[in-house]
């Protein structure tokens, strides 16, 4: 047995997709090689079969019969009229006596006598499920291809329209004028076999004709602007359509699969959700305010040689699980593959979009190939669900867009990040889920309206440790985030308080009409960190000590403080990653110490954090100087000089010394401090600094600087 790369038939357009499955199905059926396989590689299906190229195209010419397509309950169909195209279409295959057609004969008469006895008041829906119970088992893989049967209503397939009947196109009778064209019209005789072999290898030997191929390829759809002229005709490869509708029978819904209150309608066909407006810039679905999107498919692609039955048996058991429920939509989907939700050896799937364009009409649009490969933190996403959830259901189309767009770029980053993941210490897929959730969550803040209009909608929070371990890129802004939104201290509460309006009381936090510690404005970073610092240490000195305004479970090295007092950090992402990390437990997760050499820093900021620290120990009468909200007073006015010297006054009255800042080699006087420009940085970064914790060690690195030597005794 060789492989035959069939050329003609790729992953995508959908209609090639489906003929590789129609392909292998008929020659598998047909008995042309009943041990043939099929498998995907490098984009091109591939048989592997005992046929030669000859062979395969001699085997389908002469012997292949159509499969009994038929749609009797469509009006176009060609049973429910008494003449017409469509009327002479069924008659010709359903009478005819060549062998060919001995497929048909039952069946048409089967559904002529259904049709006939049929109630003029019988519905759609009834007329199928009748049917259905009474057709031969030839024609239920149809009918179970173009809809779902296990509930009260039928639901039609989405990429079969409305049960085979896509706009004007009657499925079942084109395929039968295909066939026709094919087999019964002696003008195309000689036609037959190019266009077979341009079908199979893409030898482009024959011409296509003039015929609707529909949604199912794209660009040969016909419309504006396809071909010479301002509108074009739909052209098709009359196998093209054969083969593709023959695939399509692998689509049937299961009747076992019954629907659950989880579960959508779509989801009862094989590798079937609902559309995801996320993953792919070939489709802007936005809100589908212009188009209506009627679900996706994700169709497989496995590189091992598999029989009809093994294909048959995936394809009938097609799903995605995630966390033990079937994927309903196109993110779910892709959360469940990036999780190995699927099994069966699948590498790729190709994801195509069904959706109705205003002027296009129905499009089978390829989104994409998706690799089949766990991410390793696709499973910290459970963490979100029930967020997402009531997110999804808050945000309808009267919801203003500014929240619509912040459930989109969520959904876009939990979809990239499943798609292709991260790797080594590039950390940005997964940072940008966490900061898709902080940009939410600083928003949706500010709005009482929305957070009481979406009912159940709670503040996001608690996210484990695994986060900020797969959101940590070992970045000084990200270094800097974690140790400002680290601060907390159970007497005055953890940052986040600061920047929302949030109750925090163990591990449930709820919104509150007021909350006077949240001081977070739309200012820029530095003068919303000093004004944190303001309101903690003030809170801190209520309390009885100041320097509880400082207790964190991170710290930041020198270095990347220089860096930020520098100006030399994006501020914006510093931001972002403060509010994104102030929703998680960052207690326990442990980071190793950053050390480096000691940088440049301005001399007021080495000075002033000898007292904006957390102290070595929680003794109250500790002889440590504490935060003073003198100083901080000092600074808003752009007096640093002056905030300098009065920090000096208190590090003597705690017996510590500070050297001048000017050594011009005269004697030290505290008044050199007034000589202190402006020249370094703003009293309002010296000020946001001094609210970043820093390590112990750095902090005595610091004294070592800033304060003499006590003279021994």
């Amino acid at each position: 047995m060789n492989p035959i790369p069939l050329e003609g038939c790729t992953p995508e357009p959908l209609m090639n997709y489906l003929k590789a499955l129609g392909v292998l199905k008929i020659i598998i059926e047909q008995n042309f090689d009943s041990e043939a396989r099929g498998y995907w590689k490098d984009g091109i299906f591939h048989l592997y079969t005992s046929l030669t190229e000859e062979s395969l195209v001699e085997a389908f010419s002469k012997s292949y019969q159509p499969s009994p397509i038929l749609s009797p309950w469509n009006e176009a169909a060609g049973f429910k009229k008494k003449k017409g195209t469509d009327v002479e279409a069924v008659r010709k295959a359903g009478d005819s006596i060549e062998h060919r057609y001995a497929r048909f004969k039952p069946s048409v008469s089967s559904a002529r006598a259904i049709v006939a006895e049929a109630k003029a008041a019988d519905d759609k829906d009834d007329l199928i499920l009748n049917l259905r119970n009474k057709l031969p088992d030839d024609v239920l893989q149809w009918i179970d291809a173009c809809g779902s049967y296990g509930s009260e209503k039928c639901q039609f397939a989405p990429f079969l329209g409305t049960g085979g009947n896509v706009g004007k196109m009657e499925i079942s009778i084109n395929y039968l004028k295909n066939n026709s064209i094919l087999f019964d019209e002696e003008k195309h005789e000689k036609s037959r076999d190019p266009w077979l072999r341009s079908a199979l290898f893409s030898s482009n030997e024959e011409r296509c004709i003039f015929s609707s191929v529909s949604q199912f390829a794209p660009g040969q759809a016909g419309g504006a602007n396809a071909t010479q002229g301002t509108e074009g005709k739909s052209m098709i490869n009359p196998w093209d359509f054969i083969l593709m509708i023959e695939g399509s029978l692998f689509l049937s819904s299961s009747t076992t699969r019954k629907l659950s209150s989880q579960r959508t309608a779509k989801s009862a066909f094989p590798f079937t959700v609902d559309v995801s407006a996320v993953g792919s810039s070939a489709l802007a679905l936005s809100d589908l305010d212009n188009q209506k999107g009627r679900g996706e498919l994700w169709m497989p692609l496995w590189s091992r040689p598999s029989s009809l039955g093994e294909l048959k048996s995936l394809f009938a058991e097609g799903r995605a699980e995630l966390r033990g429920r079937q994927a309903t939509n196109g993110l779910d989907f892709a959360r469940a593959v990036a999780g190995l939700g699927v099994d069966r050896g699948i590498k790729h799937f190709m994801r195509f979009s069904i959706v109705e364009f205003v002027k296009a009409g129905v499009m089978a649009t390829p989104l994409g190939q998706f690799e089949v490969a766990a991410k390793n933190d696709a499973s910290l996403l459970k963490e979100i669900d029930t967020w997402l959830s009531t997110m999804k259901r808050a945000c309808n189309d009267k919801t203003p867009s500014r929240f619509r767009a912040l459930l989109r770029e969520t959904e876009k980053a939990i979809f990239d990040y499943c798609q292709h993941g991260d790797s080594g210490s590039d950390k940005s897929r997964f940072q940008r889920i966490l900061i898709s959730l902080g940009n939410a969550e600083r928003v949706i803040a500010k709005a009482p309206k929305f957070r009481s209009d979406a009912k159940g909608l709670r503040p996001l929070g608690s996210l484990s440790a695994g986060w900020v371990a797969a959101a940590d890129d070992g970045s000084a802004e990200f270094e800097i985030a974690l140790a400002l939104a680290s601060l907390d201290h159970k007497a005055i509460g953890a940052l986040r308080t600061n920047l929302e309006d949030v109750e925090i009381r163990g591990n449930s936090i709820s919104w509150v009409d007021r909350n006077h510690s949240a001081v977070w404005s739309a200012v820029d970073l530095s003068p919303n960190l000093a004004a944190i610092l303001s309101r903690r240490v003030m809170d801190a000195d209520k309390n009885g000590n100041a320097a509880d305004a400082l207790k964190s479970s991170h710290r930041a090295s020198l270095t990347a403080v220089a860096q930020f007092i520098a100006g030399e950090l994006d501020e914006a992402r510093t931001t972002d990653l403060l509010w994104s990390l102030s929703l998680c437990e960052l207690g326990a997760y442990k980071r190793e110490n950053l050390t480096g050499e000691a940088p440049v820093l301005p001399a007021a900021y080495r000075l002033l954090k000898l007292l904006f620290h957390s102290t070595s120990t929680d003794r109250k009468d500790t002889a440590e100087p504490l935060p003073n909200l003198g100083i901080l007073s000092l600074l808003r006015a752009d007096r640093t000089p002056e905030a300098c010297q009065r920090a000096v006054r208190i590090l003597r009255g705690t017996g510590l010394t500070a050297k001048p800042f000017a050594m011009r080699g005269f004697p030290a006087r505290d008044s050199e401090w007034r000589d202190l420009t402006h020249t370094e940085c703003t009293p309002a970064m010296i000020a946001a600094a001094l609210l970043i914790p820093i390590s112990h060690s750095a902090l005595d690195s610091l004294k070592k600087k800033m304060l003499r030597e006590k003279s021994p005794s």
